[in-house]
Order: C-alpha cells, then sequence, then structure tokens
C-alpha cells in the first residue's frame, strides 16, 4: 500500500490474445519484453467484445488496468478487479507546416 491506498496500474498491449471456449472468468497474461507478466482475471464475454474489437480495427491498442494484488519474486504482477478495453489507433495525418518545411 502507497500511503493506505492499494496502487492502480494500466498496460498497454498489441497482441491479440487467446479466446477460451468455456468458462465465466478467464485469466489474461500478458508478458512484457523485459520478462515482467501481467495476470488478471477478466469476465469471458468482456473479453469476447474486446477481441471483436480487435478484428473491427486496423489498428488497435488494448489496456487493462486494475489494483495491484500481488507481485511475486518471480516478476509476475497480478491484478484485481481488472478491466479491459480496446481503442482503435487513428494514423496521424502530416501537419500542413510539416510539408512546406520539408519541400
Amino acid at each position: 500500500m502507497i500511503q493506505g491506498r492499494i496502487p492502480e496500474v494500466t498496460i498497454k498491449f498489441n497482441s491479440k490474445p487467446d479466446l477460451p471456449t468455456e468458462g465465466k472468468k478467464v485469466t489474461l497474461e500478458i508478458q512484457g519484453e523485459n520478462n515482467v507478466t501481467v495476470k488478471a482475471e477478466v469476465n469471458r464475454k468482456t473479453l469476447k467484445k474486446q477481441v471483436a474489437k480487435m478484428d473491427e480495427y486496423e489498428d488497435w491498442v488494448g489496456a487493462l488496468s486494475g489494483k495491484i494484488k500481488s507481485v511475486s519474486a518471480d516478476g509476475v504482477i497480478e491484478l484485481e478487479g481488472a478491466g479491459l478495453q480496446v481503442f482503435e489507433k487513428k494514423k496521424k495525418e502530416p501537419s500542413p507546416d510539416s510539408e512546406s518545411t520539408a519541400a
């Protein structure tokens, strides 16, 4: 706890998770490049809806957020009360100013 509060984190990811076919709650596991793993239990229906959004968007980013429940010596961070959202990444259009300076 930090000053009596449980820290919350948001983890961004861009790889599509596997969608289990059974169970009301499923464990979502995200592994980072630095061998840190984040695990959270999420509602399977929510995961299914968010995976469907991933299929709809050309470019997307996912966000898993929740309160830190535990951190193991192996670098596994377990979240509780986790939420999952997927957002479409919009392509940035070059500003008119950058075109005139590039010429």
